[in-house]
């Protein structure tokens, strides 16, 4: 099922720091202390109230903050993904996403935006959906949550070397980085331990491929699959042709 909407097309081009990789441990110290201003639960309330305001930083400590938090499961993906994948799968438009499947999609979103909140497909879909309805402001926040979001990994790292890699909390995020990108990875290996790198048979902006770190991902328990396991998941609600559907939103 293809999605009508390009993901991620453009990165965010406000607030451009040094990539740094984030340090864990100072950001687990700030988002427990009551008294600091990236003290998750008042921090998130914003991000859900979709505050306007909240900077790079911000969105840093929101991103990998959400380690920390009971919902953070990077090996089982939430429980409304089965059902949003069926209820695309009745969709026949072959343009767009029939609006009869509106109601159940915004259901199942709100749902699997509540396990993974900075999920960028999910994200992505939610702003089409909004747009398609005509609610401007629904959509323009979902945007900006994506294009935050992705801003927030891309300063981890450069992505250019394994010194460098961008970090990431799950695995869908490498594919919805790459794809945003219009990267077409044919191989991935681990470099490391931590660190796999996706190469590219035509080079993206100069680039042959792109580093990420997932390190964290099986710190939480998870199991690394076997290198020789790999495949590729592309985004299949991605569809190149659909940017005449959308406008005036920046991705």
């Amino acid at each position: 099922m293809l999605l009508a909407t390009t993901l991620l097309s453009v990165a965010a081009r406000a607030q451009e720091p040094t990539p740094a990789a984030p340090d864990d441990r100072l950001i687990e110290a700030a988002v427990v202390n009551l008294s600091s201003p990236y003290y998750y639960p008042h921090l998130f309330a914003r991000y859900e109230a979709g505050d306007t305001t909240l900077t790079l930083q911000d969105y840093r400590h929101l991103y990998y903050g959400f380690r920390f938090d009971d919902r953070y499961n990077p090996t089982e993906p939430t429980p409304y993904a089965d059902s949003i994948t069926l209820t695309l799968s009745r969709n026949i438009d072959p343009q767009g996403i029939s609006p009869e499947l509106f109601d159940d999609l915004d259901r199942q979103l709100k749902g699997a935006l509540a396990d993974e909140p900075f999920n960028m497909r999910y994200l992505n879909l939610a702003t089409y959906i909004a747009q398609m309805r005509g609610d401007m402001t629904a959509a323009e926040s979902h945007a900006r949550k994506m294009r935050m979001t992705k801003a927030a990994i891309m300063s981890s790292g450069s992505g250019l070397t394994k010194d460098s890699p961008w970090h990431v909390l799950y695995r869908n995020d490498e594919t919805d980085i790459l794809t945003s990108l219009g990267a077409r990875p044919t191989k991935r290996m681990y470099i490391t331990f931590d660190v796999e790198y996706f190469h590219l048979p035509v080079k993206n902006n100069g680039n042959k491929g792109y580093y990420f770190n997932n390190g964290r991902i099986y710190s939480k328990g998870g199991k690394r699959e076997n290198g020789s396991g790999h495949r590729f998941e592309f985004n299949p609600r991605y569809n190149p042709k659909s940017s005449r559907h959308l406008r005036n939103i920046e991705y």
